[in-house]
């Protein structure tokens, strides 16, 4: 039976600022020399390095960098975390890298706890991984969800609100009872 007003909903994305700073600092570093480069090729019509391309093969090489950068930006700043907890269970999305919709349902569930993790030391990093501790879902921050599921296996889903989820999470299992 599906609720149609859920306990909990959260939307989760990358937006650390260091992350930002990375990934624009990348792209300078890989576009600036590349298209300064081409300008001066182009312009002065004076080969540019020490082994030149043609211009055609420059103007390829600068859209295909240009293309893999804009993708590793939208797939950083593209993705996020979507958690809901209805009474049938947590549904769970991490676009794009869970394209369907996961649902945990309250029967698998053996406990859970909202606690304090280190996503490094504990699971390798943010994203979708799975590290020394079981499964990760997270995008920021170090406070998540950790499911203990019956068969021994557990998953951290990270949260920017623990108290809310916790809560939820109550209702979903007393309602399972």
């Amino acid at each position: 039976m599906k609720s149609a007003h859920p306990y909990f909903k959260e939307e989760q994305r990358f937006s650390q600022w260091w992350l930002k700073l990375v990934m624009y600092l990348s792209v300078l570093v890989a576009l600036g020399p590349l298209y300064y480069g081409t300008i001066v090729q182009l312009s002065t019509g004076l080969p540019w390095g020490d082994k030149p391309a043609s211009n055609t093969s420059l103007l390829l090489i600068d859209l295909f960098v240009t293309l893999l950068m804009a993708g590793s930006l939208w797939l950083v700043f593209g993705t996020k975390m979507i958690t809901v907890i209805k009474s049938d269970g947590i549904h769970v999305r991490f676009k794009p890298f869970l394209r369907k919709e996961k649902l945990i349902t309250p029967n698998l569930i053996e406990r859970f706890e909202v606690m304090k993790y280190s996503p490094v030391t504990d699971y390798g990093g943010w994203g979708v991984k799975t590290g020394r501790k079981g499964k990760v879902l997270n995008v920021s921050g170090n406070i998540g969800l950790l499911l203990i599921f019956k068969n021994g296996k557990k998953l951290m889903i990270g949260t920017q609100r623990p108290d809310a989820i916790k809560r939820a999470m109550n209702k979903m299992m007393k309602r399972y009872e």
